[in-house]
């Protein structure tokens, strides 16, 4: 079954709602295709992994445990199980060691062949029990894992230490007495895993590996999170394995990646670490860099500096890692191309009703002392997840929690890694073997399988629906907008922000399909406040319709085309680095922002800036071209067949929407001429991706990811130069797939004639009692209206759906000016 020697495959070990048993059997077979070999079974917040490691699988759970690991074996996937006993095991406890043992034992009994002991992301200070036993922490996991290699009959084992990257080794890898420990006691036999030098490494190179080696006396295996999204809410990472040269292969035991907590997201982490691995070893590696090392790529000066005209700031002098014969452009380009015939496959799911906890209202500080799973340890939990990434059928008091902790992370500094470092969160602890997360109370009914019985033959699964998550299971907080473009950016007469209603849709049905409009727009909310206690959502068992997975006939602009999700990956790269697309264009809206002064309403261009004029006009096309092409993609989202796939997606994409629509917004808004260079100098006083400094610390990967927060789609809120602008987008985040799009747009002269309609409508019944309306109709609505659209129509804007009004806003700059 496994013939290599060379471990390569995923890790399931995120914090956050694990895999259902019918999404790992489609990674079985994906894999399988792909030649990877691995797959380590260690979802954080399953239930019987990490909080509840003690008891023993029940019958139903074991059943469907052996199914898995039959069907790993039969697509020649090592099924690798992992147990994390580290947040309360008393290692110097007989009792606590036999119940480990037997655990394994009992994996062993359904045809595991090899396990896991991992001890990340715990408290490091032992137990005084513990403490008259062992010398060290190192040495009593030591004793605990080498008596279990030994118990199980030395299968191949894999330990993961506390100390599991270079930042976490006290002081340092190679003084470090805990890893010394580790290279010196641990059986040889047993791999060790490794992250890299930080918890998500940017570069992992040849020679921070052989120091590693040199200590813990083994070639380690990378546990590799440059894919692993469960630390920041608004980021998936859909773009190419990278940082990481061919020419590491023969120093390391293997690579196993943490990819994205969304399962059907991870298509192109998986594709294009399957084509690293077959590209190592070849031998034809480029030899004008050392092998795996660095250097620096100085195509602009770093001695420029960012002008206070607007000029972009010229891009650092990058470190760039030799890949050797890997070519991560070429890969993301194959994995693009073997992604996409799944956007049109036919697959959906059942439906069931969930209740839906109401939002919560913003806590003020200072932050409340909440409970957690562990004693608080001075790191951030490996990928930490704030939120649970999905919702469930759990009692509302099992879900308050997460939320809470959630708010109250959300008013916290932007860059504040110490309070990071402290949180451990709550997490939704679930059972990932069945289908269904069993109800409060369960685990008192599961009768527990003894480990002495016979082995029975694997049992093939059977599962019914289950209740799945809401549909955008990230925490959006906002509604998504699209942007259109017409030729030219002075042209006003065109979309300037599409939000997406909220209609529900039968998601078992068929994909949603745009409807024209049906009259003015209303709220939300039902009047008596209940209309949020239940939802429509997915089951998690994905089926195709009709028992195959067949291609749904879409018309052929809805389809969704390579260049689609090519501008999909550049939006969504790596947790160090936005895509070049994506990159140019926070650097487009930087200087279209500080040079807007340049374009002055119904007077030209400013005397003798003509050509600056004409350069900020074809930029703005430009830019305004993007926004339309983001738009066409989350378009061609809403109609793709593959439903599964879509929601996995859907609430990233939907807060990236929003971003970038809002930003088009503010340049079309900018083409009107309204501001002078005054003003423009102004908007650098915001932090930003153009401020000084901020685009090398991103860059260089000398801190950790979330110390970024929101990825791109957090860059493009700080380019709206409010230093709130984030709380313009707060609202109840989506609830199903939306397919009715409106456009917010600046008003426009030959909208009057509509906008005065609406109003008359508003305010008929007025209008009833007053019989001197009929010889001035245009009374009323001038009151109301006329002031606005006439004196500052700058600040008045419309609301369309398929090219009719429903609704509009007006205002001006200062009302008490205004009104005298």
């Amino acid at each position: 079954m496994f013939a290599s020697d060379f471990l390569c495959g995923a890790v399931e070990g995120f914090y956050g709602r694990p895999w259902t048993p019918e999404q790992r059997r489609s990674l079985f077979s994906l894999m399988q295709r792909l030649g990877l070999n691995t797959y380590m079974y260690a979802p954080k917040d399953d239930c019987k992994h990490r909080a509840f490691w003690r008891d023993l699988y029940s019958v139903e759970e074991a059943e469907h445990l052996t199914s898995l690991i039959s069907a790993a074996k039969d697509h020649d996937i090592l099924f690798v199980y992992a147990l994390s006993p580290g947040l309360d095991i008393t290692f110097s406890n007989a009792k606590e060691v036999t119940c480990l043992n037997r655990k394994l034992e009992q994996v062993s009994q359904f045809g595991c062949e090899a396990f896991a002991l991992l001890f990340d992301d715990i408290d490091t200070e032992m137990c005084v029990a513990d403490t008259e036993v062992f010398q060290s922490f190192a040495q009593a996991q030591v004793s605990v894992t080498n008596e279990a290699f030994q118990y199980l009959g030395q299968p191949k084992f894999l330990f993961c230490p506390t100390e599991y990257c270079a930042t976490r080794a006290q002081p340092s890898v190679k003084s470090s007495e805990y890893l010394q420990t580790i290279g010196s006691k641990l059986l040889p036999d047993i791999m060790v895993m490794w992250t890299g030098g930080k918890v998500v490494s940017k570069f992992i190179t040849i020679e921070s590996i052989k120091e590693l080696s040199s200590v813990i006396k083994r070639k380690p295996v990378i546990w590799d999170n440059i894919h692993a999204n469960d630390y920041d809410q608004q980021r998936m990472y859909i773009g190419p394995y990278k940082g990481r040269s061919t020419e590491l292969k023969p120093y390391t035991s293997g690579v196993l990646t943490n990819p994205n907590c969304e399962y059907y997201l991870n298509h192109i982490a998986l594709h294009t670490l399957a084509t690293w691995n077959k590209a190592a070893g070849t031998g034809d590696g480029k030899k004008d860099e050392p092998p795996g090392d660095m250097t620096e790529e100085a195509t602009i000066s770093a001695d420029e500096q960012l002008e206070t005209e607007g000029k972009t700031e010229p891009g650092p002098r990058r470190l760039r890692i030799n890949h050797g014969n890997y070519d991560p452009d070429l890969a993301l380009k194959l994995a693009i191309a073997d992604w996409i015939p799944m956007f049109h496959q036919l697959k959906v799911a059942g439906v069931k009703k969930v209740p839906v906890i109401p939002p919560i209202a913003p806590i003020p500080l200072p932050v409340p002392v909440l409970p957690v799973v562990a004693p608080p340890i001075q790191s951030v939990n490996t990928c930490m997840s704030v939120t649970p990434t999905t919702n469930t059928s759990f009692p509302a008091s099992l879900e308050v929690i997460p939320q809470v902790a959630a708010e109250i992370l959300k008013k916290r500094e932007a860059l504040d890694p110490l309070g990071i470092e402290n949180y451990i969160p709550p997490s939704n602890i679930v059972n990932s073997l069945i289908s269904q997360p069993p109800p409060p109370g369960i685990e008192d009914t599961l009768e527990p399988m003894e480990c002495n019985g016979d082995n029975s033959q694997p049992t093939v699964l059977r599962t019914n629906e289950a209740v799945a998550p809401i549909i955008p299971t990230k925490g959006s907080s906002s509604m998504p907008t699209n942007t259109t473009t017409s030729s030219k950016v002075t042209d006003i007469d065109m979309h300037e922000v599409d939000i997406a209603d909220k209609q529900e849709v039968d998601i078992a049905d068929k994909p949603p399909i745009p409807k024209a409009a049906e009259g003015p727009v209303a709220s939300d909310s039902s009047p008596d406040g209940t209309a949020d206690c239940e939802m429509q959502v997915d089951s998690s068992t994905d089926h195709p319709v009709g028992g195959d997975n067949r291609e749904r006939k879409t018309p052929l602009r809805e389809k969704i085309t390579e260049e689609d999700l090519n501008l999909m990956c550049e939006l969504f790269y790596l947790p160090y680095e936005h895509g070049p697309i994506a990159t140019q264009n926070l650097e487009e809206i930087h200087w279209l922002r500080n040079n807007a002064y340049v374009v002055r309403a119904g007077k030209g261009p400013v005397k003798g800036s003509e050509e600056k004029a004409a350069e900020w006009e074809e930029r703005a096309t430009r830019f305004l071209k993007f926004c339309k092409d983001v738009k066409q993609l989350m378009t061609r989202l809403l109609h793709t067949p593959n439903r599964s796939l879509l929601y996995d997606i859907y609430p990233y994409m939907w807060d990236m929407e929003i971003a970038v629509s809002m930003i088009g917004s503010f340049i079309k808004w900018l083409a009107v001429g309204l501001l002078p260079e005054t003003s423009c100098g102004c908007m650098d006083v915001f932090y930003s991706w153009c401020t000084t400094n901020h685009k090398q610390a991103f860059l260089s990967g000398d801190n950790e990811p979330w110390m970024f927060r929101g990825g791109l789609t957090g860059e493009f809120h700080r380019m709206l130069t409010l230093e709130s602008a984030a709380d313009l987008l707060v609202r109840q985040q989506p609830r199903q797939v939306c397919s009715r799009v409106f456009t917010i747009r600046p008003f426009l002269p030959k909208d009057e004639e509509a906008v005065y309609k609406m109003c008359s409508l508003k305010y008929s019944d007025d209008k009833a009692d007053m019989k001197s309306f009929d010889d001035y109709p245009r009374l009323l609505t001038d009151k109301y209206l006329g002031l606005f659209v006439t004196l500052s129509p700058e600040y008045c804007f419309v609301l369309e759906e398929s090219e009719c009004i429903v609704g509009y806003v007006l205002a001006a700059l200062d009302i008490k000016t205004f009104k005298l």
